[in-house]
């Protein structure tokens, strides 16, 4: 069986059976629950390779045989992984040179995961050696129809190979040290390099100042994990490349481009873990769901298709400040946000309880009493009965005519440039706030980078856009003239791609299309503020203001306060058939929604409900067969309305129609 050729939504999570196959009691009870719970894909092998290779060169996978034949049979199909993200102790007391080093130089001793080093040669031949095994032997079994390759990778290594290959990456990329030193601006403080050999990676002890080398060995690390990543699928698909393969993303910031990662993948997957019930509101979970979401709706933007929501926790996690359950009604809630978001799978970390070490007391499906009398397992087994009843939604997709960008190279690059404040820089916070603008006016939203097409939207907005990549303002440009509206915001067009200033006003090559030029940045205290009024009322603004020259553009709003009161705040320009659109300031969130439902209707962008925001219910969309599926969302405690439809709290409404 094909991933493909599979008609229902995927049900099921993580199946740790190598931790009990002393048990065959828990097996067979296991297989009853999960045909009960309406589970039919288990996910195996994640951290199994201790019990594949128990001793170097001594392999067993006979209980894997058994466990994949007793699936299939019984109508449960597999996602099997391979195992590279946890190595068994043998490997690293024999070669400690495989684990990772820290900045600070000092190497990781064996433990934890996902604590390698990329570059090392004898770890990868390891790796591809086990992977070239379960490839030969399960490539072709009926029950697999997904590779899981790895495990939620992250982090970066800074070791000796890691550093002759960073040096090895520069010299491709620059070609020459002079090169590298114009871009780096390396006369400052007589950081002039005369040879790759002397250029070492950042360190607390060392080099700190040069932020374009900072990006770029972010950007180094992130090639050689993906390369990493490569070399495994190469491994699997050399024995049947019909099985698609994937890797469980779960972080923005995890040290690796994962944009750039999911172009390299069949399916995206997302590992989704949203704190409920620790938010401000006691009686809504809106801003827990917002956050959600946008995962959600960054996976599905990548590849246009829908994505698989690998891990999720049917209860509680471990690992949070405050590990709260699931309040009744919030499983099926997050599981719909899921589905609504373009899911095609509700998955669980994991299947049952560990009864010891770090994640014993993680939520799972079935816990330490292997009771089915319980809560979890009843909310569990609902979901599954409604995954089933919307089969098919399977494949659905979700046209957007609204993008947002959310730029990897640029937030790192605003992580590391030493300006505005040194602490509270809410980067993500400011572009999620454009993002809930856009969602609370009932649009569907997908989250692209500046290496992504622009063709086909009516509006984008990218807050923030302190770094242009090459080829991104011609981008902007040729979007503007060509009728769509772009959305730009303060501290934009700064730097080119290696963090070096351009030398003009900003916002970059862009001075004519959004009609102003940026002079300074002024940066405000915590509680101090600004105002201006747009469209006769009168807003706030704070934290971060450009003060800017207007240059043909139309001043819809100017500041009312400082020194710099009458300049432009809010700015519009008409540029070929388009307009661009200029937030001088970090604006409220209600003007934010103000404004973009008013360029929303100037765009001629439709809502996939017609209806002003109601409080915390988030409205989705998706697609199928000239069919489409609107799923209306209620994130609060008590009852909700929306056109004339009563959603009780935390309920779900499924609204079908012909296109």
């Amino acid at each position: 069986m094909r991933y493909g050729e599979i008609a229902a939504l995927l049900h099921g999570g993580d199946y740790n059976v190598e931790q009990w196959l002393d048990r065959p009691d828990i097996l067979a009870e296991d297989i009853r629950l999960m045909k009960k719970a309406g589970v039919n894909v288990v996910t195996l092998g994640v951290f199994a390779w201790a019990t594949y290779e128990p001793r170097e060169g001594e392999f067993h996978f006979e209980w894997l045989d058994k466990i994949m034949n007793t699936l299939w049979e019984n109508g449960i199909y597999v996602i099997l992984a391979t195992p590279s993200g946890g190595k068994p102790p043998w490997m690293i007391q024999k070669y400690p040179e495989i684990m990772r080093v820290d900045k600070n130089r000092i190497r990781h001793l064996y433990g934890e995961r996902e604590n390698h080093c990329n570059s090392n040669l004898l770890y990868r031949q390891k790796v591809l050696g086990m992977d070239r095994l379960l490839a030969q032997r399960y490539a072709n079994h009926p029950a697999v129809i997904l590779w899981h390759i790895s495990n939620e990778m992250y982090g970066i290594c800074h070791c000796r190979d890691c550093q002759r290959n960073f040096r090895i990456w520069l010299k491709e990329k620059y070609q020459t040290i002079e090169n590298l030193n114009r871009e780096y601006w390396s006369c400052f403080w007589s950081h002039h390099y005369n040879d790759f050999q002397e250029i070492e990676s950042p360190a607390p002890h060392g080099e700190t100042a040069v932020h374009g080398l900072a990006l770029d060995y972010q950007r180094f690390y992130s090639d050689l994990s993906m390369d990493f990543l490569q070399g495994e699928i190469d491994a699997v698909k050399a024995y049947n490349p019909h099985i698609p393969v994937t890797t469980n993303l779960f972080h923005f910031n995890c040290g690796i481009d994962i944009a750039k990662l999911c172009r390299m993948l069949a399916i995206v997957s997302w590992d989704s873990y949203p704190r409920w019930h620790c938010g401000t509101n006691p009686l809504s979970e809106w801003e827990t769901a917002l956050e959600a979401a946008f995962g959600f709706d960054f996976c599905r933007s990548q590849k246009g298709t829908p994505f698989l929501l690998m891990e999720s926790t049917p209860s509680t996690t471990n690992n949070a400040a405050v590990c709260k359950l699931k309040r009744p009604g919030m499983h099926m809630l997050s599981a719909m946000e899921a589905i609504a978001s373009g899911a095609d799978s509700v998955q669980y970390f994991q299947w049952r309880k560990s009864r010891g070490a770090y994640e014993k007391f993680h939520g799972a499906v079935i816990s330490h009493n292997g009771s089915e009398e319980t809560r979890v397992y009843r909310d569990v087994c609902a979901v599954g009965k409604r995954l089933d009843e919307l089969s098919a939604l399977k494949g659905a997709k979700t046209k957007s005519s609204v993008a947002l960008l959310y730029d990897w190279n640029n937030m790192r690059a605003l992580e590391e440039q030493k300006s505005l404040r040194k602490t509270n820089r809410e980067f993500d916070e400011i572009i999620k706030e454009h993002y809930e603008a856009l969602v609370r006016n009932y649009v569907s939203v997908d989250i692209i980078d500046q290496n992504m097409e622009f063709d086909g939207y009516g509006l984008i907005a990218a807050p923030m856009l302190y770094m242009f990549l090459p080829g991104t303002s011609e981008k902007i440009r040729r979007f503007v003239e060509q009728g769509g509206i772009f959305v730009l915001t303060f501290y934009s067009g700064l730097v080119n791609e290696n963090d070096l200033a351009f030398e003009c006003m900003p916002p970059y090559s862009l001075n004519d299309v959004f009609g102003l030029k940026v002079e300074e940045t002024d940066v405000l205290m915590e509680g101090e503020y600004n105002t201006f009024l747009y469209c006769g009322e009168r807003y706030k603004a704070t934290t971060y203001f450009d003060l800017a020259q207007e240059n043909g553009a139309s001043v819809l709003s100017a500041y009312e306060r400082e020194f710099y009161a009458g300049m432009p705040a809010i700015t519009q320009n008409h540029f070929g058939k388009g307009w661009g659109y200029y937030i001088a300031c970090r604006p409220e969130q209600k003007f934010l929604y103000q404004f973009y439902r008013n360029t929303l209707r100037q765009a001629g962008i439709p809502a996939i409900i017609d209806s002003e925001y109601v409080e915390d219910v988030m409205v989705k969309e998706r697609v199928q067969n000239g069919e489409k599926y609107v799923f209306l969302m209620n994130f609060a405690t008590t009852a909700r309305v929306i056109q004339g439809i009563e959603l009780a709290g935390y309920e779900t409404k499924i609204l079908r129609s012909q296109i």
